[in-house]
């Protein structure tokens, strides 16, 4: 039988020495992909937000001292004289970006900029340097050469093409959507050809589409039959999820984490049952046959409107409310890639909207339009509160920052971009302020406001006073939350808001919309997920995969 890829025999762990310890008397085995055991192990570990999955995989990949130094051992990378620091990737996409420090940008609309500059990447220029650990920048260096005479461990069109990336590889990494960027890191990891993949919550804020084209890439890589197939992508698979994710069907094994121990591990079956005695659920937890998602994903194709018939239509009691959002004819394109041809959209104040789509269809790059951190804003067909962004011959136009009065605005670049060492409470008062660390400027009562909003979530003072990169990511999302809902904007925008976040606090969330959101205002929620979408939402328009042609599709919850 074939050695284990991870031995840890009753091993504690601790991040520096003399610090906490945590996973006491962790006993833990993972198999490699060609033993000759019968069934492959496929490992998920599960647990709500500050559990410990991120630092569960950190251990598999050989961080954090172990005591004793000899209880965690890698038997068949010793076998093939490899190294884990070699063998082992983990791709954590967290909040930091989807491409870390590789790609360079100062703020959110760099990732949108029409005209590049020498350092922006195309994707394909991304794999193959850091597949190859070439350098990025430099102006010194002929990287056409380095590549020519080198390769990848495996082909880059094996791993572009499992993983639909191939017609994005001419397209400039920074214009890649937030799903689109987690497939590039998959695809960058696997380029190494490396022995055992650790990954931190794929799924999350994929579309469904991409979601069950991932999981059965992960599937197939993961099996004795891609590991002795030189012509295919192989390695072991470790994945984190939450509770209310939906557990894949090859999922053989699991480990439920709480309060960064292990609550109970083993055989699939038998965790679902003990967990289940313990009145936690697993898997399918924000699957609803009748949410809003199911109508908009369950319209048959012969119903979609025509080409061209792409504006919603109102009842002409909406028609009287006062637009804040009008646009006309958009044209969005990458290149030679078109994202959004001749698309309508009418947003009133009191319009409670979904926004859908699979990744890289054009959703965040809409919302970019209407929050001016899209240089398309400027020349586009498009008004905000009746004005055009530019002055025009007897108006003047609306500047950026009377926009960020008017809107809130939560999404995944926010918190790309959000400086990790504010506190929680700074970054929900950051709402008042021009920019994320200036000072901001409160109403008469600020305080008071700030104060309400934390009591209505239940987070203490002491909470309030921790630094925003010292907590767990459902409790930044919250932050940021707060932060786009507290002043009562005009136009609250959540796009992917609640990815990432436990279900107490989404839900939470989901009532203050209920009981909060003021007639006035106007509502735009992003998400791929039906417990996501507020029960508030009753419009939606769905746009379709980028190329292909089709219009945008809007319809009604009822």
């Amino acid at each position: 039988m074939t050695s284990p890829l991870i031995r840890i025999v009753n091993s504690a762990f601790q991040r520096t020495t003399g610090g906490p310890t945590f996973f006491p008397s962790l006993n833990f085995t993972l198999q490699s992909i060609s033993s000759s055991a019968s069934k492959p192990q496929r490992w998920s570990i599960i647990g709500p937000s500050n559990s410990g999955k991120s630092t569960f995989l950190q251990v598999l990949q050989g961080s954090h001292i172990c005591t004793p130094i000899v209880g965690r051992s890698y038997p068949a990378l010793t076998d093939k004289k490899k190294y884990p620091a070699s063998s082992i990737a983990l791709v954590d996409f967290s909040a930091q970006g989807a491409f870390g420090e590789s790609v360079k940008g100062e703020y959110m609309s760099s990732r949108y900029e029409s005209r590049r500059g020498a350092t922006d990447l195309t994707l394909r220029q991304w794999l193959e340097r850091t597949a190859l650990h070439l350098p990025l920048y430099t102006d010194n260096f002929d990287f056409e050469a380095h590549v020519a005479t080198r390769a990848a461990d495996v082909p880059l069109e094996t791993v572009t093409t499992g993983l639909r990336l191939t017609g994005l590889l001419d397209q400039p990494v920074s214009t890649l959507s937030n799903g689109q960027g987690r497939r590039a890191r998959i695809a960058q990891a696997l380029l190494r050809g490396v022995d055992l993949l650790l990954l931190d919550e794929p799924f999350m804020g994929l579309d469904p589409w991409s979601i069950e084209r991932l999981s059965g890439l992960i599937q197939r890589i993961s099996t004795p039959e891609a590991a002795n197939d030189p012509s295919k992508i192989a390695s072991q698979v470790v994945v984190t999820q939450r509770p209310q994710d939906h557990l894949p069907d090859w999922v053989t094994h699991i480990a439920y984490l709480h309060d960064i121990q292990v609550l109970t591990m083993g055989v699939r079956e038998e965790v679902l049952a003990e967990t289940s005695k313990r009145g936690i659920r697993i898997g399918d937890g924000d699957k609803q046959d009748d949410g809003i998602l199911h109508k908009v994903y369950g319209v048959g194709t012969n119903s979609f409107p025509k080409n061209g018939e792409t504006k919603s239509v109102e009842a002409p009691e909406e028609t009287k409310r006062e637009p804040v959002v009008e646009m006309e004819g958009i044209k969005i394109s990458y290149r030679d890639r078109e994202i959004l041809k001749d698309f309508a959209w009418t947003i009133r104040r009191g319009d409670r909207w979904g926004l859908f789509g699979p990744n890289g269809s054009g959703k965040t790059t809409l919302l970019a339009i209407i929050t001016s951190d899209h240089p398309l804003s400027y020349s586009q067909p498009v008004k905000l509160f009746g004005r055009s962004r530019l002055p025009t011959k007897g108006s003047p136009g609306i500047s950026v920052f009377e926009l960020q009065a008017l809107i809130g605005h939560s999404s995944p670049e926010i918190h790309q971009f959000f400086p990790r060492r504010l506190s929680l409470r700074k970054c929900v008062e950051s709402a008042w302020a021009d920019t994320f660390i200036t000072r901001p400027h409160f109403p008469p009562n600020g305080k008071e406001i700030v104060d309400n909003i934390f009591k209505y979530f239940k987070i203490s003072s002491e909470e309030q006073s921790r630094e925003f990169g010292e907590c767990g990511v459902s409790t930044q999302r919250l932050a940021l939350f707060m932060r786009a809902v507290i002043k009562k904007p005009d136009i609250v925008i959540l796009d992917e808001a609640f990815s990432g976040m436990d279900e107490k606090l989404r839900d939470r969330c989901m009532g203050w919309l209920e009981e909060e959101l003021q007639e006035r205002q106007a509502l735009i929620v992003v998400s791929h997920l039906d417990g996501e979408v507020p029960r508030v939402v009753d419009k939606w328009v769905r746009l379709r995969d980028a190329g292909e042609g089709e219009s945008a599709v809007f319809g009604c919850r009822d």
